[in-house]
């Protein structure tokens, strides 16, 4: 029987003969054997475990020879032994500290011996799969490790004893039959960087945001658009980062394998259409099924899009919108699903029944301890027998209610969803992943370099300028909608690398839109100093009866240019954080200060003498921005509440105005005229956080209001639903 020894020089020499099953007879191509690193072990040999005097309980080994696993090994072929660790641990946690965040804890009565072994992972060891790999990544470290238990007293067992016992039945989880190896209560795991794999479906709830497009007048048609449907979406899901496959035996037919995510690391995943949307495969069957989603009569078929002219290079282009769209928000919903609380529980469980494993259960078994879970990404009544779920991120991203949102930009000018798709354009943002239809004319301020891509800045401008002449027209009562249908002011951004003073500022926009507290932006900013990579979204919905609040009073009159100063300035306090490099800024919105800069006009030359101590050449200019844009702002919506108020009041006679008489179509046409003015002017910066929490301030705070930060080291959604 093959032996497997390790040594220390101080008189220690372990002889262990192996159990035929154990991993260094099944998976190396000679048995290696090891030398304890800079420790007398042999002088604590025949301790009981209890008492292993160590102040170190991990003790470092080297490979004496160069050891590689068998070709034949389960993906890691060819890898080299580099190192290896003996740890002991008698009671607490199993792993402390835990880098996944999953501990276990060791009952009294019993201790671990581990062994793990880091190996170099060959370079030709990756799995293909289609354009991606799947497995642990080619040249790099992983640590297989092995951990058994032991009943113990106060003399058994010995460290020797014990240690030959974990040598002769040592498992490395990389088949079923590993996975029966194990002794009830043992853990085998697996960790280190590599790319996981899943397919599956996937459902996307609708959310549809109606504007007005700049191009041309809206129409006095009442259409009909619906949310909340579901679109079904068939998608391979490839997560690359660090990972660590733990198997625990829970009893003598039992095991978990969980799939854990470590904690604070940095993600990337990839979302690809496997076969389209499951409603058809081709262009116009995917076209349908999406925008069909958003549409309560049935959305013209396959056969009548293409009769209606829709070219096969359009179809081309529609469809790569949507996939593009599909992908990105699949993308940043697993993310987020990575990155919350929950990550301290495995991203994927399943408990096995080893006894009840058929063909079907030990391939999807075999391919998931690959990192492909594409067989266990079902639902539980479909996966093979044998195996149960218990916990699935992807599962949970289907039943969370993650949306599809359309910005049919010219709803109200085209009456339809459908008809604006035939005669315009489908653009996805790749930031968000949020679907735009608009207008050829609109279409062309907002295309990328990719013809199916909108330049998400441009957009994020058109889409504020839409929001504010809708906004209006919805007050006017011009436009006729579902009652139910809102009109939304959205915000995403996406920070390649997030530090302290960018999270605190994303923060305190939430908490500006009273969506969190000050003292939560202290909890919040604690841990962390480096966020790494991240995205932060703002959206606030608005029906008319808010829409009107934000031009027309309580008492029924128009707002003054005196009020929407007051906001615009409050707003921008609230910004701007004491303390920070801005907050010179802060002096430039004093009630006292104020009516000497509008006395001035604020130029730079004429804020100096205002300000003596600020510099004219960096601080002075922005303080002057800062005045136009609120004043921009004041003045525009001002003069929007006084046209708005006197078009409601010509539209409100007794008997009301005939909509074909010279008269209403004069009132009609000039607050067109009056709401595309202010939509060409409007500043880039209303774009910003500012003009999204100016406007929520004049509602009164009254919006829908959700926010999402999504980070390696803080994640969390809130939301604000005002009390009716």
């Amino acid at each position: 029987m093959p032996t497997i020894s390790i040594a220390d020089g101080f008189g220690l020499n372990v002889q262990a003969a192996l159990d035929p099953k154990s991993a260094f007879a099944k998976y190396f191509q000679k048995l290696p054997s090891f030398s304890v690193l800079q420790q007398n072990l042999a002088s604590v040999q025949d301790t009981p475990l209890t008492g292993f005097p160590l102040k170190s309980t991990e003790v470092g080994l080297a490979f004496t020879q160069p050891t590689s696993m068998t070709t034949t090994c389960p993906q890691f072929g060819g890898s080299a032994g580099v190192a290896a660790t003996l740890r002991i641990v008698k009671g607490g946690n199993l792993f402390d500290p835990d880098p996944f965040d999953n501990p276990i804890e060791v009952p009294d009565g019993r201790a671990y011996l581990g062994l793990g072994i880091e190996i170099n992972v060959a370079p030709e060891v990756d799995i293909p799969s289609g354009k991606l790999t799947v497995g642990f990544a080619a040249e790099s470290t992983l640590c297989l490790s092995h951990y058994q238990p032991f009943a113990t007293t106060a003399t058994t067992p010995t460290f020797k004893a014990a240690l030959q016992a974990s040598l002769q039945n040592y498992v490395i989880p990389l088949s079923p039959e590993d996975l029966a190896s194990l002794g009830i209560g043992g853990v085998a795991i697996i960790e280190g960087t590599g790319s996981l794999q899943l397919s599956g479906t996937v459902n996307l709830l609708t959310s549809v945001n109606p504007l007005v497009s700049l191009s041309a007048a809206p129409l006095p048609t009442k259409f009909q658009i619906q949310e909340g449907a579901e679109v079904a979406v068939t998608a391979s899901c490839t997560i690359t980062g660090g990972f660590q496959i733990r198997v625990q035996k829970v009893d003598a037919g039992t095991v978990r394998l969980g799939f854990y995510r470590r904690r604070g690391a940095e993600f990337d995943v990839q979302v690809e259409s496997a076969i389209g949307v499951t409603a058809g495969t081709s262009s116009t069957d995917y076209i349908s099924a999406v925008l069909g989603a958003v549409s309560p009569s049935p959305f013209p078929s396959a056969d009548d899009l293409k009769n209606a002219g829709l070219s096969d290079e359009k179809q081309a282009a529609i469809v790569g919108a949507l996939k593009a769209a599909i992908q990105r928000r699949l993308e940043l919903s697993v993310l987020e699903e990575l990155h919350t609380d929950s990550s301290q529980e495995a991203a994927f469980l399943y408990e096995i029944s080893l006894k009840d494993l058929d063909a079907d259960g030990r391939a999807a078994i075999q391919s998931a301890l690959k990192l492909n879970l594409s067989s266990l990404w079902k639902s539980s009544a479909s996966l093979p027998r044998g195996i149960r779920e218990i916990k699935n991120i992807l599962t949970t991203t289907k039943t969370k209610g993650h949306s599809l949102k359309i910005n049919i930009l010219g709803l109200y000018n085209y009456s339809s969803s459908s008809g604006l798709t035939l005669q315009g354009t489908v653009l996805a943002d790749p930031a968000s992943g949020e679907i735009v239809i608009t207008d050829s004319a609109t279409a062309t301020r907002i295309s990328g370099s990719i013809n199916f891509l909108a330049d998400s800045d441009k957009l994020r401008k058109v889409l504020a300028q839409s929001f504010l002449i809708t906004a209006a027209y919805r007050c006017s009562g011009l436009v006729a909608h579902a009652p139910s249908l809102k009109v939304s002011y959205w915000h995403f951004a996406e920070h390649a690398k997030t530090d302290r003073s960018t999270m605190a500022a994303d923060l305190n926009v939430l908490r500006s839109m009273g969506l969190i507290s000050a003292a939560q932006i202290q909890q919040n900013l604690t841990p962390a100093g480096d966020f790494g990579r991240s995205t932060f979204h703002l959206n606030t919905d608005y029906d008319d009866g808010l829409s009107q609040s934000l031009f027309i009073g309580s008492d029924g009159q128009p707002r003054a240019i005196e009020e929407y100063e007051q906001i615009g300035r409050n707003a921008l306090r609230q910004l701007i954080q004491p303390g920070s490099d801005d907050e010179f800024r802060l002096r430039g919105l004093d009630d006292a200060v104020w009516p000497q800069m509008k006395a001035t006009g604020s130029t730079v030359v004429n804020l100096a003498p205002i300000f003596p101590d600020l510099r004219q050449d960096s601080q002075i200019p922005i303080i002057a921005g800062d005045y136009v844009l609120i004043e921009w702002w004041a003045t525009t919506m001002a003069r929007m509440a006084q046209s708005l108020s006197a078009a409601k009041s010509f539209f409100s006679q007794t008997p009301p105005p005939a909509p074909s008489g010279a008269a209403f179509q004069k009132v009609q046409a000039d607050l067109w005229k009056q709401m595309a003015d202010v939509a060409r002017n409007t500043h880039d910066r209303f774009s910003d956080p500012w003009g999204m929490l100016a406007m929520d301030l004049a509602s009164g705070q009254q919006s829908v209001a959700s926010g999402q930060i999504v980070s390696p080291s803080l994640t969390l959604r809130v939301e604000r639903t005002p009390a009716p």
